[in-house]
């Protein structure tokens, strides 16, 4: 950016509505004002433009007015405008030294405060080391939005946590596929331990059977007799069926055979020889006698087994150990698995009720083969998988009195506080596993590895800028102390380095004298050397201008800027008032234009005479009543060799080093002289003394000196006795007093 030409300032400050002459700015433009003349308005307005910033502006409204306040800079980037209270553009472009660039960034007056020192950090590492510095705060600003994300999770996970156990261990407690099951087993030891005397009283369980059907059951119903000829069952058939016997015939014959001797026992003829009855001996012989009786035990059997006493000696057989095995079952993972009662009623009544048909159709004709009936074979199938079940259950009852003896050494009232604890870790653990608090884990979980991940690329970016700054600081301090060695300060910068406080990085450093250091990132004790101890005004500004020079020393776009320095000479060492000159001037040939405002036309005059490359521009900044103006000023003029010897004389007074009130109660009066006639050569003619300037300034109401009027006549007023009679008496306190207001209208003061 180039500054061409300031083309409007308008109810900013003392310019509320400015006069602006001249043609356009040089490279090097220098600006002489008073103070109060508006040079820190000029400073605002720039560092407005430069942070687009309108407040800067906002807050410097002239007084009793109410107009818009408005800016044009003409630039070689165009017209830079603030109007309605916003820059339409802004650029920057623009380093300032000014008192706010040494408030915010060097000292505070008496002290280096934290937000001076960080904001001096971000200056000297440029824009290379802001570009990581901003990088880090990015992290930083995530890594705290993270951290009050998790700090809110963890309240909720806070809620699913009993008392006493910590967020971490909650978290890590690990996945268990068989919590549902451990947590069944201990939560049964848990109530075998509430229910110790009736788990110590119970008996254990005990096998018990069930009948079975006679192994020879099916093979009885199919045996037939052998040696019974065909002819005599022919014919014993034929017999009962002719006498229409009904399912008793056959036994009636049997019971029958056995009382016939040789005669008939019912009508007592012969029956020796008789066919029919030798055939009813060879039917009813010996083995059928044998079947007879087999299949008579096979019915009571069948009967006592499956009848309904057999029935209610299973069933409560049955119930018995069903009922035990249901108690142990809330104590312990028994296998035992008792059939149904219902069930058990159902299949015996079937699978007896179908042999006891079967059998009492055999028995009514022992000799015929009784095929097994459909409804035997499917209750005999049935029944079969009910005695099955029984055997297993039996095979269990081994191992499942192995656990009930188990429960009752565990149950007693010693371990109760031990199964507590199981019960209340494995309840943990599945809560812990189960959502919505596995969800609400994990995303905690979650923020949590995203904050690891963060800070660790917190650290390797603190690192890189560690790196950065380590050679950026080094080299700033030693820039820093060439230019207090060349400005002949007594001290020198030590120790410069980076250091974290509340999270920000910030320079912290020592200024080492000859007898001794103060630190500057430290907290002096009372009574101990300090920063506001041991540097002097003039020291705290040499130390700010070094800083500042430093820092552009080191600025890789100054070619693009305009470097601006407000008042940056206060000193009344002419060394390092021509030190600080050749500076500005060596600096500025780097920059793409310097701007010097200075109430010290003397220190101006010493900026331009070292400028050998182009010729600069002086400007002035005037006053009138409430106004300032921008205008052309005549730099030359201005210091006359006669005029510059009187002004040094009268400031070397004030400052003790030379000249004595006698001398000085002459000097003031042509002092003011010269230096109205330099100021206003149009309006006071050589010529004229200093009352008749007084008259000329009086009859203009808006001359530029109107404001300064009553002063002027006071020192007339004062000075008149001793130039018309040398001798008349004064006082040398009051002779100062006058030196200083006369330098206060001058400037150098």
């Amino acid at each position: 950016m180039y500054l061409k030409k300031i083309t409007t300032i308008k109810n900013i400050g003392r310019f509320k509505s400015a006069g602006v002459g001249g043609g356009e700015y040089a490279r090097f433009t220098l600006f002489y004002g008073g103070n109060g003349r508006g040079k820190t308005t000029l400073c605002a307005i720039l560092r407005s433009l430069q942070r687009n910033d309108p407040t800067l502006i906002a807050e410097r409204q002239t007084f009793q007015t109410t107009g818009g306040q408005s800016v044009k800079l003409l630039t070689d980037q165009g017209v830079l405008s603030f109007d309605g209270g916003s820059w339409k553009s802004h650029s920057a472009q623009v380093e300032i030294f000014d008192q706010s660039y040494v408030l915010e960034n060097v000292h505070g007056g008496q002290h280096v405060e934290l937000d001076q020192r960080r904001n001096v950090y971000r200056a000297v590492i440029g824009a290379p080391g802001v570009k990581i510095a901003n990088e880090l705060d990015a992290i930083d600003a995530t890594i705290t939005e993270k951290t009050t994300a998790i700090a809110a999770e963890r309240k909720a996970v806070e809620q699913h946590i009993p008392k006493g156990m910590t967020v971490e261990k909650f978290v890590a407690l690990a996945a268990d596929p068989d919590v549902e099951m451990k947590l069944n087993g201990a939560r049964s030891k848990l109530l075998a331990a509430n229910n110790a005397s009736a788990v110590a009283s119970r008996k254990p369980l005990v096998e018990f059977s069930l009948p079975r059907l006679p192994n020879d059951l099916t093979a009885v119903l199919l045996e037939t007799i052998d040696g019974v000829s065909a002819q005599a069952t022919s014919k014993v058939k034929a017999q009962l069926d002719s006498h229409q016997f009904g399912d008793d015939g056959e036994e009636w014959l049997a019971k029958g055979v056995e009382h016939v001797s040789e005669t008939c026992p019912f009508c007592a003829v012969s029956v020796s020889g008789n066919q029919l009855v030798e055939a009813y001996k060879g039917y009813f012989g010996a083995a059928y006698g044998s079947l007879k009786k087999r299949l008579a035990d096979l019915r009571n059997e069948v009967a006592e087994g499956f009848g309904e006493a057999g029935i209610l000696k299973a069933e409560r057989a049955l119930q018995d150990v069903a009922d035990d095995a249901g108690f142990w079952k809330d104590y312990t993972s028994i296998r035992f698995v008792p059939p149904s009662l219902p069930e058990l009623r159902k299949r015996m009544e079937a699978v007896g009720q179908a042999a006891l048909e079967m059998l009492d159709a055999k028995i009514a004709a022992p000799l015929d083969a009784v095929p097994l009936s459909g409804s035997f074979e499917a209750a005999e199938m049935a029944w079969s998988e009910t005695c099955d079940l029984v055997e297993k259950s039996n095979a269990t009852v081994t191992a499942d009195n192995a656990l009930i003896a188990s429960v009752k050494v565990s149950s007693g009232q010693s371990g109760k506080a031990a199964v507590e604890a199981d019960v209340a870790g494995l309840e943990l653990i599945k809560k812990r596993h189960t959502p919505p608090v596995s969800t609400l884990v994990d995303g905690y979980k979650k923020l949590i590895i995203e904050k690891a991940e963060l800070v660790k690329g917190k650290d390797a970016k603190k690192a890189e800028l560690d790196a950065y700054d380590k050679q950026v600081l080094a080299d700033f301090e030693k820039g820093v102390n060439r230019y207090l060695t060349m400005f002949g300060a007594s001290f020198r910068l030590t120790n410069c380095e980076k250091t974290y406080q509340g999270k920000a990085p910030q320079s912290v450093y020592c200024i080492d004298f000859d007898a001794g250091r103060v630190d500057v990132g430290g907290n002096a004790k009372p009574g101990e050397p300090s920063f506001a101890s041991t540097m002097s005004a003039g020291d705290k500004s040499t130390l700010a201008l070094a800083f500042f020079m430093a820092q552009l020393e080191k600025d890789t776009a100054l070619n693009g800027k305009v470097v601006v320095y407000d008042d940056p000479f206060t000193s009344l060492d002419d060394f390092r008032r021509e030190m600080t000159a050749k500076s500005i001037y060596r600096i500025g040939t780097g920059a793409a234009q310097t701007i010097v405002l200075s109430h010290d036309k003397y220190f101006l005059q010493a900026v331009a005479n070292k400028i050998v490359c182009s010729h600069p521009t002086p400007m002035q900044i005037s006053t009138t009543a409430g106004n300032s103006s921008i205008e052309p000023w005549d730099l030359e003029r201005e210091v006359k060799e006669g005029y510059l010897q009187d002004h040094m004389k009268l400031i070397e007074f004030v400052a003790g080093s030379s000249g004595t009130a006698q001398e000085m109660r002459t000097l003031m009066r042509p002092l003011l002289e010269k230096y109205l006639r330099y100021r206003f050569p149009n309006s006071i003619p050589d010529g004229k003394w200093l009352g008749d300037m007084l008259g000329i300034i009086k009859a203009d109401p808006n001359h530029p000196m109107t404001s300064h009027y009553a002063e002027l006549d006071d020192i007339n007023q004062y000075t008149a006795p001793f130039h018309h009679d040398p001798n008349t008496a004064f006082n040398p306190d009051e002779v100062l007093t006058y030196v200083k207001r006369t330098l206060a209208i001058v400037g150098g003061a």
